[in-house]
């Protein structure tokens, strides 16, 4: 099955979308705060679970989506313009939601933690994990879903295919939350050390991080859709 062209090109377009849901600083951020607070890992592990159905929600949905686009054509060259114009849509978002973050990189370092931090280590566990699933709501991760839609459209694939390729994003785009909470158990005070200096990071560079990624694949995206036409 995965012998198929179509599966490996539709992967090698996806994995940048999935680099670019990991670094979000909001989920990361999240994480460490909780990791930090010591207040049990049943909090953490809501939080993972959030983002995870919170990344899959929004995946699928797009996905379900795009493949009720009509059939592109059998040649490459003449793909349907909805699929490329989708996809160059979804490029133009990233790249506004790059500049939009750049713009507020030094309003995000100036202020202080967002009251959902703060709140985080004491709330209930149901709660902490509504805050995850929203905190994946937000611009970038909407964009992320619907550029992955149309990614997965574009690759023509079965249904088997289809759902391969956006599992393996998934875990790509989930993999700054699921590999430091591996990193907890296993080696509890190096991870400690290591989370205080990303979170002191993370304030200094987050929105910068975000900015960047996000601009960087939207333009990729963009270049992408072009050819299509």
């Amino acid at each position: 099955m995965t012998d198929d062209q179509g599966f490996w090109d539709t992967l090698g377009a996806l994995i940048p979308l999935g680099l670019a849901g990991a670094f979000s600083w909001l989920p990361v951020t999240g994480l460490v705060v909780l990791l930090l607070a010591g207040s049990g890992m049943t909090r953490v592990w809501a939080f993972v679970a959030g983002r995870v159905f919170g990344l899959a929600l929004i995946t699928v949905a797009f996905v379900a989506g795009a493949r009720a686009l009509p059939a592109p054509r059998s040649t490459p060259a003449m793909e349907g313009p909805l699929v490329a114009g989708a996809e160059v849509t979804a490029g133009l978002a990233l790249v506004v939601v790059g500049v939009v973050a750049w713009l507020r990189r030094h309003r995000a370092r100036e202020r202080d933690a967002p009251a959902w931090q703060r709140r985080l280590a004491e709330a209930s566990v149901p709660a902490v994990f509504l805050t995850s699933v929203v905190v994946d709501l937000q611009p970038k991760g909407l964009v992320l879903g619907l550029a992955s839609g149309v990614v997965v459209r574009a690759g023509s694939m079965p249904v088997p295919e289809s759902v391969l390729a956006v599992v393996l994003y998934l875990a790509v785009a989930a993999s700054s939350v699921l590999l430091p909470l591996v990193a907890a158990y296993a080696a509890p005070e190096r991870t400690s050390r290591w989370l205080r200096a990303t979170q002191d990071w993370l304030v200094v560079h987050g929105s910068v991080l975000t900015a960047v990624v996000a601009a960087a694949v939207g333009v990729v995206l963009v270049v992408d859709g072009l050819a299509r036409f």
